[in-house]
């Protein structure tokens, strides 16, 4: 037993030996010198110069996001159509990916309607330069055609507004519009230039010359007016002109058509009241109205404006429905573009009366 404990307490020294030497290897020692200096680093961006140059929240800013919140582009709820197809004009996702690569890849998901960062190029300098056009240039139509709504005067806006404002192009192709023997079947109710022909009325690229040689004329507006002339002129509230985009306002109940653009100077003189300029879009209505009547006699329309299918139509009867078509679908009734929406309808009227309608 005596040497048991005799093991055990050597071996509690050793162990307390052990620990002393370990101790003493790591013990701290005086603390050196101070090192040298690191490089400086750059210094941040100072939100003054970036962030606040647009999130300012001036009178400037507000009134503008008022406006946007009351144009169709703003409170409309067409972008739930986010396929492919649709997308590129329904979408504000869709239309920059289109724009960028030529097309859209897929349906896309959770998509935002047209808004600020559609047109302006948001967030991309963080600087004032973000409220510049995203496209200005001349491009592609659908139909092929290369569409430059570019003024005499230098202003290139319209350019940014007619990639979503043009006409889709439509099958069956016509080949020659005045051609009145051999036929095509049209297979959509819907056929003709779909819902935003209005830059290819202005610039006067579209629309069937259904008379063999002879070419339809063009207003005054061609080449020198584009979109935001009219429709961002000098805004009334939130209710028409600036960033509403609206060409009319509700005025003590009553309506009131915002002719601020077209009273600035070098436009009209003297300033007008209202859109009927010398009578032309009633006019034009009066002559909508009666190619539309004749279409239904024929059979090849309906009165509400839905075209008959799957039947054969000579080249010229659907280039007149086409015709049709376009004016309904611009909407401007002759404001856009009064000769040449007058020609298609008139060329049409003689047409079917022709044909004996």
């Amino acid at each position: 037993m005596k040497k048991v404990l005799t093991y055990l307490f050597a071996a509690g020294m050793m162990i307390s030996a052990a620990s002393l030497m370990f101790t003493s290897c790591t013990k701290e020692g005086p603390q050196g010198p101070a090192g040298a200096n690191g490089t400086n680093g750059e210094n941040g961006q100072d939100a003054n110069a970036t962030c606040t140059q647009c999130h300012n929240f001036s009178d400037m800013i507000v009134a503008r996001i008022i406006q946007y919140d009351n144009s169709l582009h703003g409170s409309g709820l067409t972008f739930e159509r986010n396929g492919v197809d649709c997308a590129p004009c329904h979408t504000s996702q869709g239309f920059k990916e289109f724009w960028e690569t030529g097309s859209v890849a897929e349906d896309i998901q959770n998509p935002a309607p047209v808004g600020c960062r559609t047109c302006h190029m948001i967030h991309d300098t963080y600087t004032a330069t973000d409220w510049e056009l995203r496209y200005t240039s001349s491009f592609t139509n659908a139909l092929g055609l290369t569409t430059d709504m570019t003024t005499e005067g230098g202003n290139v806006t319209g350019n940014l507004c007619a990639r979503c404002h043009q006409s889709r192009a439509s099958t069956p192709v016509i080949t020659d519009p005045s051609d009145d023997v051999n036929t095509l079947i049209p297979t959509s109710s819907h056929y003709g230039p779909h819902h935003g022909p209005q830059s290819a009325m202005l610039a006067g690229t579209d629309g069937f010359e259904t008379i063999g040689g002879a070419n339809l004329p063009n207003s005054w507006h061609t080449g020198k007016t584009t979109c935001q002339d009219c429709h961002m002129a000098a805004a009334f509230g939130g209710q028409a002109g600036g960033h509403t985009m609206a060409m009319g306002y509700e005025y003590h109940e009553a309506l009131v058509e915002n002719v601020a653009g077209c009273n600035v100077s070098g436009c009209h003189d003297p300033a007008l009241e209202d859109f009927d300029y010398d009578g032309k879009m009633t006019t034009t209505i009066e002559l909508f109205e009666l190619l539309a009547a004749k279409l239904d006699a024929a059979g090849v329309m309906s009165a509400s404006g839905t075209v008959v299918t799957g039947q054969p139509r000579t080249q010229k009867m659907l280039a007149t429905i086409y015709n049709w078509k376009m004016v309904q679908e611009d909407r401007s009734f002759g404001i856009h573009n009064y000769k040449r929406s007058k020609a298609m309808l008139e060329n049409g009227i003689a047409y079917l009366e022709s044909l004996g309608y």
